[in-house]
């Protein structure tokens, strides 16, 4: 145990490959497409990776590709006993509106400042979801877990957007740098610690992928 230093540690994990991202296509909160073959050999060695680490509790998006990601992970660890399992809804992906499912145009503005200038994009036209409802419910979540498991190790399996926008925010960062240091890879392990005490955010560990064997190409 800890003791009294009061440190909740999140393990912030991307959802593995899909066929959508394959194709560059826009996969927010409203569509889901299958975990591929690769995504799913990375979920295993994520889990296998993870394996020895005693969760208090995993939350997980309700998508498809954020649960059976986070099963694969799952069914390597060594301390399942006891482990509270919740699926929640407001770790699902920033919602694209008309966009999602459509192919990915690079020249589009609000497309760059959704990847660069996270400050600047306005998705009103396309009925899609703001940068801020998206931090603030996937905040709203983490905050509440923290203040349940101020000693514990908690699971996160969400979204590419989701957690470089919610990482940045809980570092500190100002709004137009949410994105820095995006994309995350797929089934990238992101780790950071919460001191209960302070309220401080700290990365141990950002974007990790150092125990993937097969690359992209697999």
């Amino acid at each position: 145990m800890k003791g009294m230093e009061h440190m909740t540690t999140f393990y912030f994990v991307r959802h593995g490959k899909t066929e959508l991202n394959l194709s560059l296509r826009f996969q927010g909160g409203e569509i889901d497409s299958p975990l591929l073959p690769i995504g799913i050999e990375q979920a295993i060695q994520a889990g296998r990776y993870l394996c020895d680490i005693s969760f208090d509790m995993a939350a997980i998006s309700t998508q498809k590709r954020a649960m059976d990601t986070a099963n694969y992970i799952l069914k390597e660890n060594k301390f399942l006993d006891g482990v509270t399992v919740q699926y929640q809804d407001s770790l699902r992906e920033l919602k694209f509106g008309k966009r999602e499912g459509a192919e990915i145009d690079h020249t589009d503005q609000q497309t760059d400042y959704l990847r660069n200038r996270p400050d600047l994009y306005d998705p009103t036209t396309f009925d899609g979801e703001t940068i801020d409802s998206l931090v603030q419910r996937s905040t709203d979540t983490i905050e509440k877990i923290g203040e349940k498991y101020p000693d514990g190790n908690v699971l996160i399996v969400a979204h590419g957007v989701l957690l470089i926008t919610l990482i940045n925010s809980l570092i500190g960062k100002e709004k137009a740098h949410w994105r820095q240091g995006g994309p995350l890879a797929n089934t990238s392990i992101s780790i950071l610690e919460k001191d209960q005490l302070t309220n401080v955010y700290t990365v141990k560990s950002f974007n990790d992928i150092s125990y993937q064997t097969q690359n992209e190409e697999a």
